[in-house]
């Protein structure tokens, strides 16, 4: 459902620099000034790292922030539990603190393929499996395909940047992270979507096979329109 940057120097995307100021409701600030020309650059560490497909019944208990305007809009709870962990695919059940559950697939804890709501997005898995091992400077690019039951269908383009290492310290404990960056730029859409880019910022922990922490910003024509941060408050098994 969801994501890539091809490593050239001439190759240019839209980036927003995200600061960081977690507070004691863990928001997190993305400003809204974008940087032209920018590429993945960065110098390999030269220790890639594998991917490890997350082990069956580890449950990821996340706090989802919504912001608007720097105004909260919601707060919530998200337990992830593994239902099944494949090579490169793995199944989830995310049970809202509501009661309500949903069932999703996500390929290398990344990108979201589909969810039993009837959203399923399309891209060329071989494209996004070659940012694997994970290492400084890394970077794919690939176009991807959505359509949502009984809502839009669109067309956009996803660039993803292995930006650093990076020991990130949370609620849930301490873990070792991948940084990536995420850039997705809507290209075509039957319906009027909200948002035209998505700037998307993981901490992905390679040991659990998916991120433990999020940050998402969504822009019409420049402007901020919603941030999302979600971060692992509780981890089990």
């Amino acid at each position: 459902m969801v994501t890539y940057l091809k490593r050239c120097k001439h190759y240019h995307v839209f980036r927003v620099s995200f600061i960081l100021s977690i507070t004691i409701v863990a928001s997190i600030v993305v400003p809204t000034s974008f940087l032209l020309a920018q590429t993945c650059d960065y110098k390999a560490t030269g220790k890639p790292i594998a991917y490890v497909p997350p082990r069956g019944g580890i449950k990821i208990t996340f706090e989802d922030v919504a912001l608007k305007a720097q105004t909260e809009q919601t707060r919530r709870e998200l337990a992830f539990t593994v239902r099944d962990g494949a090579d490169a695919e793995a199944e989830w059940t995310i049970q809202l603190a509501s009661g309500q559950a949903l069932a999703v697939r996500t390929f290398l804890g990344l990108i979201q393929t589909a969810n039993s709501s009837g959203t399923t997005s399309e891209f060329d898995y071989k494209k996004l499996k070659a940012l694997w091992p994970l290492d400084t400077g890394k970077s794919v690019t690939f176009k991807m395909q959505t359509v949502a039951n009984r809502g839009p269908k669109y067309d956009s383009e996803l660039s993803l940047c292995v930006r650093r290492y990076e020991t990130l310290k949370i609620p849930a404990g301490s873990f070792e992270t991948v940084v990536i960056d995420s850039y997705r730029r809507i290209m075509t859409a039957t319906n009027n979507l909200p948002f035209d880019e998505i700037f998307t910022r993981y901490w992905y922990a390679p040991q659990f096979g998916i991120y433990m922490q999020r940050v998402r910003a969504m822009y019409s024509q420049r402007r901020e329109i919603l941030k999302q941060t979600r971060r692992a408050i509780k981890v089990n098994g």
